[in-house]
Parts: C-alpha cells; sequence; structure tokens
C-alpha cells in the first residue's frame, strides 16, 4: 500500500472517501452506504488487481489472500481504536 499519493496521504484519500459516506449517511440510515463502500471496494480492487498482474485468473487466490489480509487487519486496527475510544 502506497503512502503518498500527490502529498495526500492514504489516511487523506481514506478521510474523503469517509466524508461522502457521512454525508450519504444522513440521507439514507438503512446500512445502504457501508454495503455500497465495501461493494466499491471491491470492485476497484479487482479493477487495481487486474492491471498489476499478467494472468488474474492465475493469480486470483494469492491476489484475495493478499487483499483479504490487509482488509482484515485494517478493519481489526479500527475496531480496536472504537474499542479504546468507547472506554473512555
Amino acid at each position: 500500500m502506497g503512502e503518498e499519493n500527490n502529498g495526500l496521504t492514504m489516511y487523506d484519500l481514506a478521510n474523503k472517501y469517509i466524508d461522502l459516506a457521512n454525508e450519504l449517511s444522513k440521507v439514507d440510515q438503512s446500512g445502504n452506504v457501508g454495503v455500497a463502500l465495501r461493494y466499491s471496494a471491491a470492485r476497484y480492487s479487482a479493477f487495481e488487481a487486474s492491471i498489476r498482474t499478467e494472468s488474474l485468473a492465475d493469480d486470483k487466490e494469492q491476489i484475495l489472500d493478499k487483499y483479504m489480509e490487509d482488509y482484515r487487519k485494517m478493519l481489526s486496527d479500527n475496531i480496536d481504536e472504537y474499542i479504546k475510544q468507547s472506554a473512555n
């Protein structure tokens, strides 16, 4: 995962998506915003994977393992952060 992109960190970019999700959640509180965000991440990740490999079919399982490992760690870290915040 690259940290820098034209001066914006990965966290800056992520916050832009979070800001949009928060705005959309004001209008739709059904849970669709979270599902749409995860779907968008999956769809973009598939595109990103397709341009980073010569054989998406051959590398599919390796890509899935790597992306799932990354997501699991990010989700776990963020859940831990929310647990810490709620303890205060």
